[in-house]
């Protein structure tokens, strides 16, 4: 008799497991059938870029005749998501309503570029590396460094430039940045210094030695040689030596 309770047992087991999974089954169905009839895209906002128009954005995503539904297009970019858009890092898809999404755009970070003799734009972030490789170029006052040569440019790789150049680079923007004074493009020289150019004239900043103060000199004389042609030197500034000269150049102001 206990041989036949238990298999009985055993069964009734089986038999409630099938129930549970042909329950969820069911409940899934209903569930997807509900999402496609009552949740029909109807609107899409994209947010945090301008390098691309919504409409070429949306078609990027909602890439299919299913995606034309609100809970699909939502799961589909959870489970599969795209990144491989120039200059944006991830695409962020969530639900603002029953028939609505959003798109919002990461960009990849980008502290400046290096202009190939190819015409590409190789773009990089604050910690040096590669970020972007293309021919389409960005007005975003992104600073332009010459004299880094690049062999072979991958987007990841570091520039060939070394940590303590970086963070001189990197601090040179931000003061740059904070005081509007963006220049035209940055040049790294054998010795690794570094001349900034504008329109007209260009300075010469040399190592990172009292950078501070080298940009405060440098905004107190900008007035005195707008317009003007010629380089200001001040790699040779310190506390000691406060003597600073702009250079001028006389067959440019002909």
């Amino acid at each position: 008799m206990s041989r036949r309770r238990r298999r009985r047992s055993i069964g009734s087991l089986i038999l409630g497991f099938i129930e549970l999974i042909l329950a969820i089954v069911i409940f899934v169905l209903i569930a997807i059938g509900a999402a496609y009839f009552l949740c029909p895209l109807k609107t899409v906002e994209v947010e945090g870029t301008d390098l691309y128009t919504d409409e070429e954005i949306i078609n990027y995503i909602i890439d299919d005749n299913y995606s034309h539904n609100t809970v699909y297009a939502f799961i589909k970019n959870k489970v599969f998501p795209k990144g491989d858009a120039e200059f944006i890092d991830s695409f962020d898809v969530s639900i603002k309503g029953p028939h609505s999404l959003i798109i919002t755009c990461n960009e990849k970070p980008i502290l400046g570029y290096i202009l190939t003799e190819e015409g590409q734009y190789i773009y990089f972030d604050y910690d040096g590396d590669i970020t972007e490789i293309s021919e389409t170029f960005v007005d975003r006052g992104y600073m332009q460094v010459d004299g880094v040569s690049l062999d072979e440019p991958k987007i990841g790789k570091k520039l060939p430039i070394g940590d303590d150049e970086m963070g001189y680079l990197t601090s040179l923007i931000k003061i740059l940045q904070k005081n509007s004074l963006m220049p035209n493009a940055v040049t790294y020289d054998e010795k690794n210094h570094i001349t900034i150019k504008y329109e007209t004239y260009s300075i010469s900043l040399g190592n990172s030695y009292l950078l501070e103060e080298k940009i405060d000199r440098m905004l107190r004389i900008l007035p005195q040689i707008e317009g003007l042609y010629g380089t200001l030197h001040l790699e040779n500034y310190s506390s000691q030596n406060t003597d600073i000269v702009f250079e001028k150049d006389t067959a440019q102001e002909q």
